[in-house]
């Protein structure tokens, strides 16, 4: 026999732990990122300079660049430090419909990494930008989608010759665009600007690491944690106290995968699974 205090006390426990684990397994992915790197992609017609802004912020002249329009065909892809988070900036084959198989393909990688993307930073040039809000904001949109995190590059400011008040007002009016600024690669204007905007982005998607509880810095602990949850719940389902206790039991198993707490069970799984026993 059980006695009721000691359930209704399992039961406050059990509450507390699921709320850590949410809180947990609601942080964003932030230590994947911290661990891996936040994949940022430079995404934006031919020829607006993106691998002209990945050489500038590599310091090396790690892509090629060309006036040609299309030279970059396939991904090239630098491990930075910005503001010291870790990044994996990609630069990859301008946007648009291409004919050349080759390029097709490019373009068609272009895409995948844009869908993966962390970070996208959309490069357009400023000098044939439309000036129209409303036009600058589809061009924009033809580019990223709304839910990720996006930086405007408008590039070429140099060839403006000062005369940026028009490109500002759209940027100031009309529907809200993402941080942008106005940058030369050519000259390296408005390279500070730029790194103070992607730090600030970088900080949002990675936060503090030393501010609250620890991250999760791998998939598994995400999906380990999963397992928890869902024993959990069907702890709350159970009416015979053998059968809610072997619930605990299971979630218990998922956090000492994590923890490298593991028991007999767990060792013999791995011995039947990855070695040939008995053949």
């Amino acid at each position: 026999n059980v006695e009721e205090e000691v359930l209704s006390q399992v039961d406050a426990a059990v509450r507390a732990l699921e709320q850590e684990i949410a809180a947990h397994l609601q942080d964003g992915r932030r230590g994947e990122l911290l661990r891996s790197g936040v994949r940022a992609v430079i995404a934006g017609p031919p020829n607006v300079g993106k691998s002209s802004l990945l050489n500038l912020l590599c310091q090396r002249p790690a892509a090629i660049v060309s006036p040609v329009a299309g030279t970059t065909r396939d991904v090239v892809e630098v491990s930075l430090n910005v503001s010291g988070y870790p990044v994996v900036l990609s630069d990859t084959a301008g946007l648009r419909d291409a004919t050349d198989p080759i390029e097709q393909e490019g373009v068609s990688r272009a895409r995948d990494r844009l869908q993966h993307a962390d970070l996208v930073l959309a490069v357009l040039d400023a000098t044939t930008v439309p000036t129209d809000p409303a036009e600058l904001g589809a061009a924009l949109g033809s580019l990223v989608s709304p839910p990720t995190p996006c930086i405007l590059v408008l590039n070429k400011a140099d060839l403006l010759g000062g005369h940026t008040g028009a490109l500002c007002d759209a940027c100031t009016h009309g529907p809200p665009l993402p941080p942008t600024t106005l940058l030369s690669c050519k000259t390296g204007e408005g390279t500070d600007s730029l790194l103070q905007l992607l730090g600030r982005q970088l900080a949002q998607l990675c936060g503090d690491p030393l501010a609250g509880s620890p991250s999760l810095t791998q998939s598994r602990h995400s999906t380990q944690l999963g397992g928890c949850m869902a024993a959990l719940a069907l702890y709350r389902q159970q009416q015979d106290v053998g059968m809610a206790a072997e619930q605990l039991r299971l979630a218990r198993r998922h956090l000492g995968r994590i923890t490298g707490h593991v028991g007999a069970e767990d060792i013999l799984d791995v011995i039947f699974r990855d070695f040939c026993i008995g053949k």
